[in-house]
């Protein structure tokens, strides 16, 4: 079998980082037989699969995700005129822009505490949806941000009805619907856009009101809300963060009350800021505490806390949580100050944070406002509002997990679990232990001799310590993995498989994945490097 085929038949997922921990799985402690144990069929394949879950663990670890991220920058865009456009400018610092809000079609995008971001079907067009305080815009941009301009702005919950937002907290796209919550009024809002997602020549360009519910509530009340600051959209339902009120509150697509979560215990000393979904239907709700996350199912019966003070604040707070679209595995943690880029499958750790002084972003006194994502060819392209002083500034970046690998080869030919395992139907002995071990054996060698390099970091001028790429192995370095199949891990035709025999061969075969998962930790340098760092690209 073909070890990438069994790594996604494995549903293994690789999510290793800089600075994640490089461990086996199962020690020689999980894979010896006990000495009270009786050796069999059915005792030497969980054994087996420890070591063959091993192997699977260190081919896992031949990717990791740089930390040099974002991966480039489209554009950085400022206002320099008077009319609906805006000129880019490349690798440009805030002090060339004037503030946003000083253009009459941008007054306030700079401010923005909501904005969601939605790629055109039929057009190589991206439209952002933006929500300051009392307006709400949608702003036209192409792939290669050749423009970028206002095409439409309300500041009424239905146009021509008199009814004005009050306080837009929060945006959510569901196909051609876009939901917002204003928390002065107390209302969830829908609209068709299907004006911005299709070539649709009657609608184009154009925010179509359908329905709204909401007013001052309480708990008990199915349509009514308390100061609401999340909306999130999953399949065919809507989810409300009721903050006042300390709930969710879940609707369908017709706004139609489906059911009310009451979380006061959750919220007692955490008060919800925002509400985020994932691919699967988790619900993440980030909260005013700094150090903490919550994860519920879908149907709010499972909580999971995610700890956040490894991260180490300083004068920044967090504003929303935005989940890729393009990996189903990558999440953005965005405070006033960084972007953080995390994994659903390790939240508890940061790949990294935006190195945003590489683009001439005033860091640490330069402050995020707002952050979208929208899916492109295998990677993000990603939005961030930030300003500095009464400067505003827009910044238009691709990214993706970006993984490298140290193989020559990633898709080489395995022995799998059911070549490895012993049958019950087989006699045990000797030769069967020995046919068995040596295609365990086997793999290893196949993955050594894929293996050329070694991950590399430096610690850059900053003191942010950076992936550097690969290099390759040097000689003694390829000699410390070099091993040959012999003798030496086969059971002799005159011994027993007795426990203390069998673990002599399980050593050695643990042996093996010691030395492999050595040379796969990367190898840091923690000088400071004055120079940028090289292109990853």
């Amino acid at each position: 079998m073909n070890i990438y085929e069994e790594a996604q038949q494995s549903e293994i997922i690789f999510d290793r980082y800089l600075d994640s921990e490089v461990v086996l799985p199962y020690s020689f402690d999980e894979i010896k037989i006990q000495a009270n144990d009786t050796v069999s069929s059915e005792l030497l394949n969980i054994k087996m699969q420890h070591l063959y879950d091993n192997f699977l663990y260190l081919y896992k670890q031949t990717l990791i995700a740089s930390n040099v991220i974002p991966i480039s920058s489209t554009a950085i865009a400022g206002i320099t005129g008077n009319d609906a456009n805006v000129t880019f400018y490349y690798n440009a610092s805030t002090s060339q822009f004037v503030p946003l809000s000083s253009q009459s079609d941008f007054t306030g995008v700079d401010n923005s505490n909501t904005m969601v971001l939605v790629k055109n079907r039929d057009l190589d067009q991206y439209t952002i949806f933006s929500g300051y305080e009392t307006t709400l815009r949608a702003y036209n941009f192409d792939t290669a941000a050749s423009y970028f301009s206002n095409s439409y702005t309300t500041s009424e919950v239905n146009p021509g009805f008199g009814v004005g937002f009050e306080c837009l907290t929060a945006l959510a796209i569901n196909n051609d619907y876009l939901f917002a919550v204003d928390s002065g009024l107390h209302r969830l809002i829908k609209y068709d856009i299907s004006g911005f997602t299709s070539d649709n020549n009657i609608l184009r360009n154009n925010l179509v009101y359908l329905d709204s519910i909401g007013n001052f509530g309480t708990f008990n009340s199915k349509t009514e809300f308390n100061s609401p600051r999340g909306v999130a959209a999953y399949n065919n339902y809507v989810f409300v963060l009721d903050s006042g009120n300390s709930s969710i509150k879940k609707y369908d697509l017709n706004l139609n009350w489906v059911a009310t979560y009451k979380l006061y215990n959750d919220f007692l000393s955490a008060y919800p800021i925002d509400l985020s979904v994932d691919s699967i239907g988790n619900l993440y709700v980030l909260t005013q505490n700094k150090s903490l996350i919550l994860r519920y199912s879908n149907d709010l019966t499972k909580k999971e806390i995610f700890d956040l003070t490894p991260l180490q604040l300083q004068n920044e707070s967090f504003i929303k949580i935005v989940f890729s679209q393009d990996n189903t595995n990558v999440f953005y943690l965005v405070s006033t100050r960084n972007i953080y880029k995390k994994l659903v499958s390790n939240p508890y750790d940061t790949v990294g944070r935006y190195l945003l002084y590489f683009f001439k972003y005033d860091v640490p006194n330069e402050k995020i406002t707002t952050f979208a994502s929208a899916s492109s060819v295998g990677a993000d392209r990603n939005i961030i509002f930030s300003k500095f002083g009464n400067t505003g500034k827009f910044g238009y970046f691709y990214d993706n997990l970006n993984l490298y690998d140290i193989l020559a080869v990633n898709n080489f030919d395995i022995y799998n679990f059911d070549d490895i395992k012993f049958n019950s139907n087989e006699y045990l002995q000797s030769w069967v232990f020995n046919k068995n071990i040596s295609k365990i054996v086997t793999n290893h060698m196949r993955l050594r001799d894929q293996i050329i390099g070694k991950f590399l970091a430096v610690k850059d001028a900053r003191g942010n310590v950076t992936f550097r790429g690969t290099r390759y192995l040097l000689p003694f370095e390829l000699n410390s993995i070099y091993f040959e199949y012999d003798t030496t891990y086969c059971i002799g035709a005159n011994e027993i498989l007795l426990n203390n025999i069998v673990n002599r061969i399980f050593k050695k075969v643990l042996n093996i994945q010691e030395v492999l998962i050595n040379i796969l930790k990367a190898e840091k340098n923690i000088s400071p490097l004055e120079n940028n760092p090289v292109n990853l690209n």
